[in-house]
């Protein structure tokens, strides 16, 4: 089984600041980034995203899900396999978008 984590980004209003769900990880699944990159000039800090990157180091704790001040973070778990479907379906969706 893997880890799924989900993050609801209407309620996690302020990750630059919270990062709650970040220092308590112990496998350090979290990182904080933008969601754009704008050349020339500073990233406002309301584009900046928690997103579980890390998937793989997961222990499934669950302490990411406690700690959340607003209920923004999500864990489930999934069979390796139904995960790599996922994955290969978001892919090939991702690609058709981009190239219509």
């Amino acid at each position: 089984m893997i880890a799924q984590i989900k993050i609801n980004f209407d309620l996690c209003k302020d990750p630059l600041l919270c990062r709650q769900c970040l220092s308590v990880c112990p496998s350090v699944v979290f990182v904080c980034g933008p969601t754009k990159i704008w050349k020339g000039r500073e990233t406002d800090p309301q584009e900046y995203r928690i997103f579980g990157r890390y998937l793989d180091k997961c222990s499934g704790c669950g302490d990411c899900v406690k700690v959340c001040p607003t209920g923004a973070v999500d864990l489930g778990f999934l069979p390796k396999e139904q995960l790599a479907q996922r994955y290969q379906e978001e892919r090939i969706a991702q690609l058709k978008e981009r190239n219509s």
